[in-house]
């Protein structure tokens, strides 16, 4: 097999890390919370010197962020 990068073990880790009794939309809510950590950081800054710009692209990954967690905490309210 392949190895993963660290950003995909971290979501399969995420999945896998729930005991087996454990309703499969929260494994699915940990990894895409893993996901968003990865694909759009908490803590986004871009390092652009166009301040337009750089205001453009962390709004962006907030929407990105947002729209992924929001999944999240829809399957586990379930």
């Amino acid at each position: 097999m392949t190895d993963l990068s660290p950003q995909a073990q971290a979501i399969l880790d995420a999945f896998n890390g729930y005991h087996e009794m454990v309703n499969r939309r929260v494994k699915i809510a940990a990894a895409l919370r893993v996901l968003a950590d990865n694909v759009a950081p908490e803590n986004y800054r871009s390092f652009y010197e166009d301040k337009k710009y750089d205001t453009g692209m962390e709004d962006c990954n907030d929407s990105i962020r947002e729209a992924i967690l929001s999944i999240a905490t829809e399957l586990e309210a379930l």
